[in-house]
């Protein structure tokens, strides 16, 4: 590693080899190997490095270009980022394109350090909601159901067993920043039922074939929704334990809705009643 001249003002140092530790453990972590699987993940992209600053995460490492840093914008990133950590390092366009997993990098990249949580972390902000997803597969799919629960108010995304990874790069771009805003929380699914139980919140899920409409349905309790696999929906235990199995009316000839729609249909019909006993 050498120390670049014009970027003494940063106090930055370059890497022009993909074989450095500092890259090789980056990879790890985007490749989600051993250790790194729960431990770290990469953020790529200014505005979601920007997010996961201000919402309190760890940056542990910063990956940039040259031409990023000659932007203003970018100048004004790692001025901020200097504020919270020191391992800030310029790279060459090729490791930048080895480190991202868009085609198109926008020129810096980060890891964070993610801080697992439990269920007797969560706080609820008023009546609980709370949405857990139970072996969704595709992670645009899981990224757009944590997106829709941060916009909708949840109190926490559950991920029980078989879900695709939270942290994924194509998962953490489809939340758009909200994995930032609400706490994400890995957990078995009896431990996820014995929490429900001690904590009064009725567990609902959705099937295609219920006799019973969300919208017939009172949602202004302590609830808590579970949204299941792409192909199979949610698995038989949960149907078992569920003290509600309801549907979402089809009107038209489509066989149902994707499951990140279905989450933001049950999550919008649930605010809409509880923001009725506000008038």
């Amino acid at each position: 590693m050498l120390v670049s001249v014009n970027l003494l003002i940063m106090k930055c140092t370059q890497i022009t080899s993909a074989s450095n530790p500092k890259i090789k453990e980056a990879l790890d972590i985007k490749n989600k190997r051993s250790k790194y699987k729960h431990a770290a993940f990469i953020v790529e992209g200014p505005h979601l490095i920007e997010m996961a600053l201000a919402s309190g995460h760890q940056i542990k490492e910063v990956f940039f270009t040259s031409a990023f840093s000659a932007k203003k914008d970018g100048q004004k990133i790692l001025r901020e980022i200097r504020k919270k950590t020191d391992e800030l390092f310029e790279v060459t366009e090729q490791i930048m394109n080895k480190l991202a997993d868009t085609e198109t990098p926008q020129g810096i990249i980060a890891t964070a350090s993610y801080a697992e949580k439990n269920l007797e972390e969560i706080r609820f902000k008023s009546v609980p909601l709370i949405v857990a997803v139970d072996g969704v597969q595709e992670p645009g799919n899981l990224g757009a159901i944590i997106r829709t629960s941060d916009a909708a108010g949840a109190d926490a995304v559950i991920i029980l067993k078989g879900t695709c990874d939270v942290f994924m790069q194509k998962t953490i771009r489809a939340t758009a920043g909200s994995i930032f805003n609400i706490p994400i929380i890995y957990a078995g699914t009896d431990k996820f039922l014995e929490w429900l139980k001690s904590n009064g919140i009725m567990l609902i899920a959705t099937v295609l074939d219920s006799d019973k409409s969300i919208f017939d349905t009172g949602l202004k309790k302590p609830i808590a929704f579970v949204f299941g696999n792409e192909a199979h929906g949610v698995s038989n235990e949960i149907k078992r334990k569920a003290d509600l199995i309801l549907k979402i009316p089809i009107y038209g000839k489509a066989e149902s809705l994707n499951v990140s729609a279905s989450a933001a249909v049950c999550l919008y019909e649930a605010v809409r009643q509880r923001e009725k006993l506000k008038v």
